[in-house]
């Protein structure tokens, strides 16, 4: 029992750390234990027609549905007063390369608590749903789309056991009472539209083939036409010579234009930065770039400059980890030695 007891916990903590959490998981694990017990007690009843089977099943689906009403709102809740999604401020301080799945998660959907809000209601608001019988269906179909992408969060950012686990209970609930309702959902999703024929029976298969085709072929010509590039990625600057002279390991301080760093984007993109530790925006310079690979140089356009700017840099020793840059930028002559990180 304190094993099933600790489990519990784990699960229904995961949307606050209070008290009540506990008492009521020992409630959860007790409920489960009778369940069990119960479910072998009504087969063995019903084997000997002892037991109105009709009344049982409608007793105890009224309790799951409560349960998951309680399950949804508690989260909801926790979206609204923001024990979910708060905000941590040693996140803001933390580079977004080193950040959680579970930290990804939580600064992504915490942005915005507008959004959060949103999310909340709509989970209490099917909860609600839950409640009477006539609104059922209808509460669980606005809760299981949020609840499946949900369990996909869970699985792929690796967020903690007792939430997945969780998601998982409500989900499978979730498409058990939907499950119930099987017979009156087939009919609307599966039957035929009575609308007046269109003679291009012939072209019907074509025409949808072509749609998909089409959607395909968009996507995979903007791919084509930006390829990826061997140079992408993050180089660090291991050497800076600017007319001459070495610029020197603490002089990024003294100008945006000492680079640290390059970095190369598969889009076209480029940007140069001088701070070591952090990307600073608001002092990088940004660009495009295309490479010409018979000249094995960068044509660099600087955002901001004419359509005339255009920096050739000459690229030479590179071996997929290292290259060296040979360039002139406005009036300054600069050679760089590169290492990809």
């Amino acid at each position: 029992m304190t094993l099933l007891g600790s489990f519990f916990y784990k699960l229904f903590n995961s949307f606050g750390d209070v008290s009540f959490a506990r008492l009521f998981t020992w409630i959860i694990a007790g409920m489960f234990i009778f369940s069990l017990v119960y479910s072998i007690y009504w087969h063995q009843k019903s084997k000997k027609e002892e037991f109105n089977s009709g009344v049982i099943h409608a007793f105890l689906r009224g309790v799951m549905r409560y349960f998951l009403a309680y399950q949804v709102s508690a989260y909801g809740f926790a979206k609204i007063l923001k024990t979910q999604f708060g905000h941590v401020y040693m996140r803001d301080n933390t580079p977004i390369g080193e950040l959680s799945g579970f930290d990804l998660t939580w600064n992504y959907f915490g942005h915005s608590y507008s959004f959060a809000v949103i999310l909340g209601l709509l989970q209490i608001g099917g909860g609600v749903m839950l409640l009477f019988r006539r609104t059922t269906l209808l509460g669980t179909c606005i809760l299981l789309p949020v609840m499946l992408n949900i369990v996909l969060i869970n699985v792929f950012y690796d967020i903690a056991t007792g939430a997945f686990i969780n998601s998982i209970i409500i989900t499978t609930g979730l498409l058990y009472l939907l499950l119930l309702r099987w017979p009156d959902i087939k009919p609307v999703l599966f039957k035929e539209v009575v609308i007046p024929p269109l003679r291009l029976s012939f072209a019907k298969p074509v025409l949808k083939l072509l749609v998909i085709g089409l959607a395909f072929y968009s996507i995979y010509r903007y791919v084509m036409a930006v390829p990826s590039s061997t140079f992408t990625g993050k180089w660090k600057i291991k050497e800076f010579k600017r007319n001459g002279k070495t610029v020197g390991e603490n002089d990024w301080m003294n100008g945006a234009q000492n680079w640290c760093y390059i970095y190369i984007e598969d889009d076209g993109r480029i940007s140069f930065c001088a701070n070591p530790y952090v990307f600073e925006a608001n002092r990088a310079w940004f660009g495009r770039y295309n490479y010409n690979a018979n000249q094995k140089t960068f044509n660099v356009h600087f955002d901001g400059g004419t359509n005339n700017d255009t920096t050739k840099v000459k690229i030479s020793n590179y071996n997929g980890k290292q290259m060296q840059w040979d360039t002139k930028v406005y009036d300054d002559t600069l050679k760089l030695k590169l290492v990809k990180e």
